[in-house]
């Protein structure tokens, strides 16, 4: 731990002597390695800070550190097949660990391996720690539980939600509610009071077969609760009144509502939506059913999040979406804190979070699309702020990638938005590219550091990171437009970037290689099938290359197959089975029209793509005698976890990119 900064708030807090050596000399190592300090929480009374560190080929502990004192109160190694997933604070001696590990069930399929999420307590004077909850009984089979307050009135309880199922099979505690036929199955999505001293919960409320959240006031009692029927595209919101509920929503064919809680005066909901132009909004639904009270409408952007204070619960400001994300704030307080602290640091993003009850401390996180992040205590109080750690120590003084927000016009006129990372001390003129579609689909990229696209650029690659249609951030009607567009208008804003890059000259037309995870990689491999003149080369980490099977993996994810939530978005995102589109559009099935080399990189233990499907891929190719990689990656998940095998990687990316780009 680096605790060694302390200078006023009014001065600039972080002093780096940029190193002018070329940053091509810069290691995979350092872009590769898994982030060294992540999830920096502060007690609630502000002496105690704890976070996951993970030293370079260490193992990754949880450790708290004293900040009176200087020093470590305690080290809390992770065992061996654990991945770390969330910090927080149940007290002031309390702290909760969440990890996952994967689990499979008496048999060799790939569509009976889970990602298996816990939540531990741990005390800060030692002894062993406690899971919570899902230990024991049919429990033990559900995947996770979501922890919906880490503090309530009552001392040393936490609020939980999860499946209380019966049977054997394991069910995922967020994709497996029925589209009105959970309850012949068993099971249903219940809130439960958990002790943190002994990890023991009870289920204070059970939902139907159809509920799948619950809303908890500030004392960690139920105050509301909402129903899907995805079959029927019926969504309805419940009030606690007595000892029943009375409904105060129904809609129909909707969609869901996203529900963030209560307002700052606890006597409402605050529910988002969209209305039939696309507009993204947010209002406040009275919990004694009265009118709804619109309070914030987007029309050229999305509400991505309503962030809460951790004490009160009520809402402090909105994320909105767009190529830059801004904060619109609700709380006058919250603001100037921010504020006061973005102050001292000019050109970068500054994320102010975690405070202390008495408001004197907080943690920041600061960094911008060229340099990583770094974690600062900061007293307000005192006017001082201390490095707590950073994320990416070795790339500290680097000279790294400089990232730009632009867009270019797609072919039915559209101007699609994205980033474009340039090589350090470019010219940005005739530059070997590479395409990086991101993963989702529905997700994006953000104007913040990228460890994978500032590696690239290093290499000499320009960075291309379009946000196609499908994308969220950028409108409900903009991420809509991806439904049933697998191969078709997404990857047609993909193909558009790259001639984009062409036209304006940053990109060399004979040096273009597309590189994507996860969707991502089904976009690589969509571009090698169906723009086969376009690429280079071609790189899918965990990818799609067949979508009817895909979606017959979804099916068999539960034993409820396609009444499964998962099952049903995928296949109203993709198409059905036997939809010729569907088929027509999975590149391994598309293979003859591959001319570009292809390098396929795999998870053994991917729970959200299976590695059959990599392997289908590279069956195809080589069948037909093309150039094709397998590469498999073992031991590591979907997200690549792990620093080895993200090592393994970039490594393996960056060899076969310079044998076909440079």
């Amino acid at each position: 731990m680096r605790v060694a900064l302390t200078l006023s708030l009014a001065a600039a807090l972080l002093c780096h002597t940029v190193d002018t050596s070329a940053a091509a000399a810069l290691p995979a190592e350092s872009f590769g390695a898994v982030p060294q300090v992540t999830d920096v929480n502060l007690s609630p009374n502000g002496n105690l800070i704890a976070w996951c560190n993970t030293p370079p080929g260490g193992t990754a502990a949880i450790v708290i550190f004293d900040v009176a004192t200087q020093k470590y109160r305690r080290s809390i190694p992770l065992e061996p097949g654990l991945n770390f997933r969330s910090i927080s604070w149940a007290d002031d001696e309390t702290v909760l660990i969440t990890v996952s590990t994967l689990a499979t069930f008496n048999s060799s399929k790939a569509s009976d391996h889970y990602e298996m999420f816990r939540t531990f307590a741990a005390d800060v004077g030692g002894g062993k720690s406690r899971m919570l909850l899902m230990k024991d009984g049919a429990l033990g089979f559900v995947t996770g539980a979501d922890l919906l307050a880490a503090r309530t009135a009552k001392p040393k309880t936490v609020m939980m939600a999860t499946l209380d199922i019966s049977g054997s099979g394991p069910r995922d505690s967020t994709g497996s509610r029925l589209s009105g036929g959970r309850k012949s199955y068993g099971s249903a999505y219940s809130l439960y009071e958990v002790d943190t001293r002994t990890g023991t919960g009870h289920q204070v409320e059970s939902g139907n077969g159809l509920t799948n959240g619950w809303v908890i006031d500030a004392n960690g009692a139920a105050v509301a609760r909402t129903d899907w029927n995805p079959k029927n595209e019926v969504f309805s919101i419940l009030a606690k009144e007595g000892g029943g509920w009375r409904e105060i929503l129904h809609e129909e064919h909707r969609g869901e509502r996203d529900v963030h809680g209560l307002t700052a005066d606890g006597k409402a909901l605050l529910i988002g939506g969209a209305n039939e132009q696309g507009a993204e909004f947010l209002e406040a639904l009275p919990l004694d059913g009265s009118a709804r009270k619109l309070l914030l409408e987007e029309s050229t952007t999305s509400i991505a999040r309503v962030f809460r204070d951790r004490f009160t619960g009520a809402p402090v400001g909105v994320t909105l979406g767009g190529p830059e994300e801004k904060i619109r704030w609700l709380d006058a307080d919250a603001e100037k804190r921010s504020g006061m602290v973005s102050a001292a640091f000019p050109g970068k993003r500054v994320m102010v979070y975690s405070r202390s009850e008495n408001n004197q401390r907080v943690i920041a996180e600061v960094e911008n699309p060229s340099s990583p992040p770094v974690y600062y205590l900061v007293d307000l109080a005192a006017k001082k702020a201390d490095i707590v750690g950073e994320a990416y120590p070795a790339l500290a003084d680097a000279k790294l990638g400089e990232v730009r927000m632009l867009s270019y016009k797609a072919r039915d006129g559209v101007e699609v938005p994205a980033y474009l990372t340039l090589p350090p001390a470019s010219s940005g003129k005739n530059l070997p590219l590479i395409l990086l579609p991101h993963g989702g689909p529905e997700s994006r990229d953000s104007y913040a550091f990228d460890w994978l696209a500032q590696f690239l650029a290093t290499r000499g690659y320009a960075v291309l990171q379009p946000q196609f249609r499908g994308s969220t951030g950028f409108g409900e009607a903009w991420r809509k437009a991806g439904y049933r567009q697998w191969g078709l208008l997404m990857q047609d804003d993909v193909t558009d970037g790259v001639k984009a890059m062409i036209d304006q000259g940053v990109a060399d037309a004979k040096r273009v290689c597309i590189v994507g995870a996860s969707y991502g990689g089904y976009a690589a491999l969509a571009g090698a099938a169906f723009t086969p003149d376009l690429y280079r080369c071609v790189v899918s980490i965990n990818g799609i290359s067949d979508l009817p099977q895909m979606l017959s993996y979804e099916f068999a994810r539960s034993s409820t197959g396609e009444e499964s939530d998962s099952a049903m978005y995928w296949k109203s995102h993709i198409g059905p089975v036997t939809d010729r589109a569907v088929i027509d559009k999975s590149p391994a099935r598309a293979a003859t029209q591959v001319k570009a080399p292809v390098l396929l990189l795999t998870s053994t233990n991917d729970t959200v793509v299976p590695s059959l499907q990599s392997e289908m891929m590279a069956r195809a190719l080589k069948t037909l005698d093309k150039p094709v990689t397998l590469v498999q990656i073992t031991g590591d998940d979907h997200w690549l976890s792990q620093t080895a095998t993200r090592l393994q990687v970039l490594t393996e990316t960056e060899k076969f990119l310079h044998a076909h780009l440079q």
